[in-house]
C-alpha cells in the first residue's frame, strides 16, 4: 500500500463506527425500532397498544459497498423488500412508565448475486422509569437485535464501515438518579453490550468475523444553576475486549472525565454539550495508546409550529480492528431539516460528514471521509396510513492506494444511490 496525495478521509475501516451514531439512525428509524409512540394507540385495559405492519421497497445500487475505484470491480445492485411488524404496548403507572417493543421483519433481495444467510429479523427492547416525580429515580432500557443486517445499521461502534452477515447486539444499560436539595443531584449509570458480526465485507474481499464486549459505569453530579440549565460533572469507566478471526483478543480500558450541559430555551431549542478527557489502553493490539480532549454537541431547534432543525457533532476516538492502528480519530457532524407541510406532508431532509484518522505507531496514518445526502417526503394518507418516499447518496474514500498494473486504486473507496419507498398502516 501507498500513501496517495488526494482527500483526507475516514481513518481506516473502523471509522465509520461513530457515524453510525449520527447520520445513520435513519436505519433505526427505517426498520421502525423506536419507542416513541406517534399516536393514541388502542387502549386495552391499563396498557395502550401501538399495532403496525409496514411494507418497504429499497433500491440500492451497491448493497455490498464494494469499492468504486478498483479495476474489474461490479457493484452488486438490487431490491430489497422488507417486510416488518411493529408491536409496542405502553403501561402508564402513575409517575412511571413501562414500554416493550417487537418488531420482527422479513427481507429480501431481488438480485441472486446475494443470498442472506437469514431472512427473518428479530428486533426486541423494553424499557421503563420509575418515580420520575419522586426524589429518586430510576430507568432502564434493554436493546436486542438479531438477524442478517448490514454494518451500517449497527450502534456505534463496528470496526469496518460495510458489509452484509449475521448480525446481533445486546445492550441492557440502567440509569439511577437521586435528588438532592433542590439544585443538586447525582446519576449512577451501569451499562454493559455485546455485539457479533460474521460475514462478507468487501474491502477485505474475505469473511470477517468479529465482536465487542463492554462493560460501562458513569457517574454525574448534576447542579441545576437555573429552571432551564442544568450543569454536570461526569467521569465515565469502560472496559472493552474485541474479539476477531484470525487475530488475538484485544482489550481496551477507557476513562473519560468532563463537563456537561444540558438547556431548554423557551422550549424552542434544546441544548446538550458534553466535553471531556479520554484516555484509552491498549493490551493485545498494536500501535499507540489515546489520551485526549472528546466531546459532543446535540442542539434541537423547532423554528415555530412548522419547522425543525437538529446539529449533531462528535469528535472522539473508537477502537480499530486493523494491525498498526490501534484507534481512529472520528470528526462528524450531521444536519437535519423537517418541514411541515400542511396538514398531512412534510419533507425531511440531512446532510452528514464524518473525517477519521487512524493513528499509527509509525509513518502516516489512513485518513478517510463519508459524505451522506438525504430527502425524503411524508404523507399521512388517513389516521392510520401513511407513507415515505426517499432517497439517500454516500460517498467514501481515503488516502490508501493498492497499486495494481502500476496505477492506485483504493479498495474502501464506494458509491452508492439508494431509493426508498415505505408504507406503514396500523396504529404508530
Amino acid at each position: 500500500m501507498s500513501q496517495s496525495d488526494g482527500p483526507p478521509t475516514a481513518l481506516r475501516a473502523a471509522a465509520l463506527g461513530a457515524l453510525l451514531a449520527l447520520s445513520l439512525t435513519g436505519a433505526a428509524r427505517a426498520q421502525g425500532y423506536t419507542y416513541e409512540p406517534l399516536g393514541p394507540g388502542v387502549t386495552a385495559g391499563r396498557f395502550v397498544l401501538h399495532q403496525s405492519i409496514a411494507y418497504e421497497y429499497t433500491y440500492d445500487d451497491n448493497i455490498l459497498f464494494m469499492s468504486t475505484d478498483l479495476p474489474g470491480s461490479v457493484p452488486v445492485a438490487s431490491g430489497v423488500n422488507v417486510l416488518r411488524a411493529r408491536f409496542l404496548a405502553d403501561l402508564p403507572l402513575r409517575n412511571s412508565r413501562f414500554r416493550l417493543i417487537y418488531s420482527p421483519f422479513y427481507r429480501s433481495y431481488t438480485s441472486d448475486r446475494f443470498i442472506p444467510e437469514d431472512q427473518i429479523n428479530q428486533v426486541v427492547g423494553v424499557e421503563g422509569i420509575f418515580h420520575q416525580s419522586g426524589r429518586v429515580t430510576t430507568a432502564f432500557r434493554d436493546d436486542y437485535a438479531n438477524g442478517t443486517l448490514s454494518l451500517q445499521e449497527q450502534v456505534a461502534r463496528n470496526g469496518v464501515p460495510f458489509g452484509l452477515g449475521q448480525y446481533s447486539v445486546h445492550n441492557p444499560r440502567m440509569d439511577i438518579g437521586v435528588r438532592v436539595g433542590t439544585r443538586q443531584g447525582f446519576s449512577l449509570i451501569p451499562g454493559y453490550s455485546k455485539s457479533e458480526f460474521s460475514g462478507l465485507v468487501s474491502g477485505f474481499g474475505r469473511i470477517v468475523d468479529y465482536g465487542y464486549t463492554t462493560q460501562s459505569l458513569e457517574g454525574r453530579f448534576n447542579y441545576k444553576h437555573t429552571e432551564p440549565t442544568t450543569i454536570y460533572l461526569y467521569s465515565l469507566i469502560d472496559r472493552t475486549t474485541q474479539t476477531m478471526s484470525e487475530a488475538p483478543d484485544v482489550s481496551i480500558r477507557s476513562n473519560t472525565v468532563g463537563l456537561g450541559l444540558v438547556q431548554t430555551a423557551d422550549a424552542a431549542i434544546v441544548t446538550q454539550i458534553a466535553v471531556g478527557y479520554e484516555t484509552m489502553q491498549f493490551e493485545g493490539g498494536f500501535g499507540k495508546d489515546f489520551s485526549g480532549v472528546v466531546g459532543e454537541a446535540n442542539v434541537l431547534w423547532h423554528l415555530g409550529t412548522l419547522s425543525r432543525i437538529t446539529l449533531n457533532v462528535l469528535r472522539r476516538p473508537y477502537a480499530s480492528i486493523y494491525v498498526g492502528s490501534n484507534f481512529y480519530m472520528a470528526t462528524a457532524g450531521q444536519l437535519r431539516w423537517m418541514r411541515q407541510l400542511g396538514r398531512s406532508f412534510y419533507l425531511d431532509a440531512a446532510a452528514a460528514i464524518q473525517e477519521n484518522e487512524f493513528v499509527p505507531l509509525d509513518g502516516v496514518g489512513r485518513r478517510e471521509r463519508l459524505v451522506r445526502l438525504e430527502v425524503g417526503t411524508g404523507h399521512e394518507f388517513m389516521k392510520n396510513l401513511r407513507g415515505y418516499v426517499g432517497f439517500n447518496v454516500e460517498q467514501r474514500e481515503s488516502n490508501v492506494l493498492q497499486m495494481s498494473g502500476g496505477v492506485g486504486n483504493d479498495p474502501f473507496n464506494y458509491q452508492l444511490h439508494r431509493f426508498i419507498f415505505r408504507i406503514e398502516a396500523g396504529w404508530m
